[in-house]
């Protein structure tokens, strides 16, 4: 079953909140975990990750917290997904370069191509989601 890791819902949830964020004001890393119900280690962890792949700032001190650097309008959800090092695939054998250590079938396989077919119109979808879209 194709599912998305916490992490990326989670982010995604946060990057929401930040951009729903009117006045343009710092949001910080717990506001938006009270706010979402989202664990706060593990979203100042996600959020570490997101700053450092340019996807939100870090202002720090009294009246700090994150802001957006990507407008809403040109995130993807395949940009978030590659920030946090997550993938969305529908088998385990959709990796790169697959072995029989991620599937015993793999040299004898009649789904792989198929499903891989599926998997590319998967991720061209998360590429062309914007964040915008999950905004509206």
């Amino acid at each position: 079953m194709l599912k998305i890791a916490k992490s990326v819902e989670y982010s995604i949830l946060a990057l929401r909140y930040i951009a729903k964020n009117e006045n343009m004001e710092c949001i910080s890393t717990k506001e938006i975990s009270e706010y979402e119900n989202i664990p706060y280690d593990l979203l100042a962890k996600l959020m570490q990750k997101l700053v450092k792949q340019n996807i939100i700032v870090s202002k720090q001190g009294k009246f700090g917290g994150y802001l957006l650097n990507i407008s809403p309008e040109k995130l993807s959800l395949n940009d978030v997904i590659l920030a946090l090092d997550e993938k969305v695939q529908l088998t385990d054998c959709m990796v790169e370069n697959p072995t029989k250590e991620d599937c015993a079938r793999f040299e004898n396989c009649c789904l792989r191509n198929p499903l891989s077919k599926m998997q590319d119109k998967i991720t061209e979808l998360f590429k062309s989601t914007t964040l915008q879209e999950i905004l509206n």
